[in-house]
């Protein structure tokens, strides 16, 4: 009997963005005699102008996602068995046809050599994780190699740690997983269980512990089995033989980062985890693998650290792994992240898949020092149009980073603000830049005296246009008010910004800086509202107290002084991946 089938609605929305005819593959999860459709990827011609690198999308995903199917797109080919021969997961895989100017998916099981049509159903990210939830295996696995043989040591490796010569701990619950018969116990438990003991929200969706741009996931660690199981009487045993040979020798020691993801459904037992764990940690050394292979295809190029990190663009329903060598700059990895791209249908003219985009869990989270998002804590205004900052920020107030400010700084804190945005975006990989560097940055383009740097002058929103522009290639529009009472008749124009670019904006003048994360009003424009995040705030980074206390929250139009002018400066979007 074929499977049910269910299309996450994340697929729908994508296949809606195509706007040619192509072929491609599906991906998804089996749990429960369902298989959930998660994410396709596209064969886009290779031609002179754009090389495509090839990239094992397979191993990118999180173990139990796995390449279930075909997709046409605007095209019926009839080599249907020949589509189906890289799916070695079913017996039955799926073909999906879309039709571009239908915006229709009609879906098949091959069975029997046959095409059958199957009936499908929707799901939101909201119902996926109402069954699923990610574990998070991180661990240091040591590795010594020659040079010559640093992928044939690495196949080994897998091989060795497939064979069950490992063991996981789940930090939160402090469960231990042995793989073994003396951990029967723990082994009859499910992966529900687990989740509970781990005291995570009972919904990815809708928790309030964290901003939204956080994941939750189980956190596990590994052990190796150092020693061999004793042995028993009867086997043989042999005597040790050591060769020595006089040559010289060029080899690798290091600690491998390993960092996996595991996408599974509550009902899985701890026995079928530890397979899938397994799993994992093979998918992820064979990543490594491949980017060794890459490195030592290059002459003269020194052997760099693969790390692994995990993404998820905007469109995905779940995260990908990709492995980056420490220290490879954004220009080095240009091509590669170019492909990914073009493979998954993605934006050309946003990144998605630079080192600032990598996801951040909770374990990330709590270690961060500025808080996220804290408007998301704040409750919007009802019954209005409401237009937000999208993405992420870090909140930069006065006297942080054990510098004293207070009093001059807060359109310093108000750029830091804005920077923080396009790092988290992953637009720039540039540091958090000090009032020291900011100052010097005005010097040196000669809008200041160089008696400017480590003085406690203010900096107005066409300074902080300057640094943007000069620091980090980010354009900037200014837009101007000559006194409070016409903040209100700007709404629109904000709103616009907030649409279409999303950025954090920056207002000062002849008063006090502050940053605009959102606008909202009625349909006749008269109740209009700010959301002002206020860098004046002098305590510890505490978000009921920032909230409670209107250092985040909407402000009436009141808010702006009649008798002030002001300056906005309205950072924009560069195109790039």
């Amino acid at each position: 009997m074929a499977p049910r089938l269910k299309i996450l609605s994340n697929v729908v929305e994508h296949l809606a963005k195509l706007n040619a005819a192509v072929t491609g593959h599906l991906y998804g999860v089996m749990y429960e005699e369902t298989l959930t459709v998660l994410t396709f990827s596209i064969n886009p011609v290779d031609d002179d102008d754009n090389k495509i690198i090839p990239i094992d999308l397979q191993l990118c995903m999180p173990a139990e996602v796995d390449l279930f199917g075909i997709l046409y797109v605007d095209q019926y080919k009839q080599d249907i068995p020949d589509a189906f021969k890289d799916i070695d997961v079913t017996d039955n895989p799926l073909l999906i046809k879309y039709s571009l100017d239908a915006a229709d998916i009609l879906a098949f099981y091959y069975i029997h050599e046959k095409l059958e049509a199957m009936k499908y159903e929707i799901i939101s990210e909201e119902d996926l994780w109402k069954s699923f939830c990610y574990i998070r295996l991180q661990a240091s696995l040591p590795f010594i190699s020659e040079k010559v043989s640093v992928l044939d040591n690495l196949t080994e490796t897998r091989k060795k740690l497939a064979t069950g010569k490992v063991s996981f701990h789940f930090l939160q619950s402090n469960i231990y997983l042995l793989g073994s018969d003396s951990n029967n116990d723990v082994e009859k438990k499910s992966v529900k269980d687990l989740f509970q003991a781990s005291n995570l929200p009972d919904s990815k969706i809708n928790k309030t512990k964290n901003p939204s741009c956080v994941t939750d996931a189980i956190e596990a660690g590994m052990f190796l089995k150092m020693s061999d199981d004793a042995n028993h009487e009867e086997k043989i045993k042999f005597a040790p033989v050591v060769q020595h040979i006089k040559r010289p020798v060029e080899y690798y020691q290091f600690n491998l980062k390993i960092d996996t993801l595991s996408l599974v459904g509550y009902n899985i037992t701890m026995a079928q985890l530890y397979e899938i764990l397994v799993e994992s940690i093979c998918r992820n050394l064979r990543l490594i693998g491949s980017s060794f292979e890459s490195q030592l295809g290059m002459e003269d190029l020194q052997l760099r650290l693969p790390e692994p990190m995990h993404f998820q663009p905007s469109d995905f329903g779940h995260m990908l792994t990709l492995v980056y060598p420490v220290g490879m700059s954004t220009l080095e990895t240009y091509e590669y992240r170019k492909s990914l791209h073009r493979r998954l249908a993605l934006d050309m003219n946003r990144p998605y898949f630079r080192k600032g985009n990598a996801v951040k869990f909770t374990s990330d989270y709590e270690k961060y020092e500025y808080l996220i998002n804290p408007h998301e804590a704040v409750t919007n205004p009802g019954n209005h149009d409401i237009s937000i900052v999208k993405g992420s920020y870090a909140y930069h107030h006065y006297m942080q980073d054990r510098f004293d400010d207070n009093g001059w700084g807060c359109a310093y804190r108000s750029l830091q603000t804005i920077v923080s945005w396009f790092r988290l975006q992953g637009y720039t990989d540039k540091t958090i830049p000090s009032h020291k560097e900011i100052q010097k940055c005005l010097v040196d383009i000669g809008d200041k005296s160089s008696n400017f740097v480590n003085s406690r002058q203010w900096i107005g929103s066409t300074e902080v246009g300057f640094v943007l522009e000069s620091l980090f290639d980010i354009p900037v529009k200014i837009l101007c008010a000559s006194s409070g009472d016409e903040m209100p008749m700007l709404v629109s124009d904000l709103a616009h910004h907030f649409k279409t670019q999303g950025t954090p904006v920056m207002i000062g003048g002849g008063v006090l800086a502050h940053t605009i994360l959102g606008v909202s009003h009625d349909e006749f424009h008269e109740n209009v509202q700010f959301l002002i995040l206020d860098p004046h705030y002098t305590g510890p980074e505490h978000l009921a107290t920032i909230v409670s206390k209107g250092w985040c929250g909407w402000k009436k139009k009141e808010f702006w002084k009649k008798d002030a002018f002001y300056n906005m400066c309205l950072p924009q979007k560069p195109k790039c991946i």
